[in-house]
Formats: structure tokens, sequence, C-alpha cells
């Protein structure tokens, strides 16, 4: 039943990020950027792991560069399909490491070093949509809540999202993990 109901609101939510006026979503991803730069967590932070947005996502692009325009160590996931794990890897010049990789996402190029889970000071976390409570519907297949078990105790998780990816109350599972802060727009 709950893998129903979350099916049923990913293909929803999803259908609307797709279908989101250009404008609208730079617009909306800018002033989401605002808000994440001036967030405390992001100042103090030196590692912070970031997703590459798709599929008409928050822009997470933009706040990449602006990170790196601060001297943050920047990560991105790189998914490892026969594992079924995501590691993290560091980029310097996002438009030169990135290749598209495994289900469409962008990740590091090849020849990357893995960064410890533990070493990251502010992860960035995708969804489909989440709660006011932080949970968060991921894209169902669990990259994300196997990789959030592994961060130091502590560590903010942040997640992204239009005002219409937030809803009253997500299904959830006891794996899933949820972000501790959720900035909107």
């Amino acid at each position: 039943m709950v893998h129903k109901l979350k099916q049923s609101l990913r293909e929803n939510i999803l259908r609307r990020l797709k279908t989101q006026k250009e404008d609208e979503r730079h617009s909306r991803s800018l002033a989401i950027k605002r808000r994440l730069l001036s967030l405390p967590e992001f100042k103090r932070a030196n590692v912070i792991m970031f997703y590459v947005s798709k599929g008409g996502e928050v822009e997470t692009m933009p706040i990449i560069g602006a990170a790196l325009e601060r001297g943050k160590v920047v990560l991105v996931p790189v998914i490892k399909v026969r594992k079924k794990k995501m590691v993290v890897s560091e980029i310097m010049d996002p438009n030169k490491d990135l290749v598209r990789g495994p289900y469409g996402i962008y990740q590091p190029k090849a020849h990357f070093e893995v960064f410890h889970p533990r070493s990251i000071d502010l992860a960035i976390v995708p969804g489909i949509a989440f709660d006011r409570k932080g949970n968060r519907l991921g894209r169902g297949m669990g990259y994300y809540d196997k990789f959030l078990t592994r961060l130091r105790p502590g560590v903010t998780t942040v997640g992204l999202a239009f005002k219409f990816q937030v809803v009253k109350k997500l299904p959830r599972l006891s794996h899933d993990q949820p972000v501790t802060k959720l900035l909107t727009a």
C-alpha cells in the first residue's frame, strides 16, 4: 500500500516538475540558492555534498558554482549500479569534471577519488517530494537513504524543493531518511 502511494505521488510531482515553465523554475531556483548561501550551516561548512539536478529539479549548478567560488570542497554522487551503492567524489569545475552517468545523472568522470561520507559537513539532498517534517520521497532506488546513514551524527541535511513539491504528509518506511532542513520557493 505504501509503495503504491509513493509511486502515485512520485508520478504526479515528476509530471509537475517537467511541465513547470523554465523561467519560473529558474527564478525559484535563484531564490532557493540565496536562502542556502545565507544558512549558517553553509557558511561554516568546508565540505559540501550536492546533487546534480535533472528533470526540472531545483537547479543546483549555479549553487555548486557559488560554493566553489567561496572555496568550498564540492562533492557529488557517483552511482555504482552493480553494487547498488552511492559514493561521493570531488569536482573542481562542473563544466569539465562531469559526464552523464547511470539514470542520466551527471557525475564525475571515470577517474575520481572517493571521499568518506564522514568528511561531509553539509549534505544537499534531492527529493521528488517532501513534507514539513523533513520526510522525503526520492526516485525509489534507495541510494540516498543508504548513503545518509553513513554521515557523521548531527550533519545537517538540506532538501531543496519548489513549493508544489511539499505535501502535508508523506508515507514513510523505516529505512527512509528525512532531511533536517527544507528550503523552498
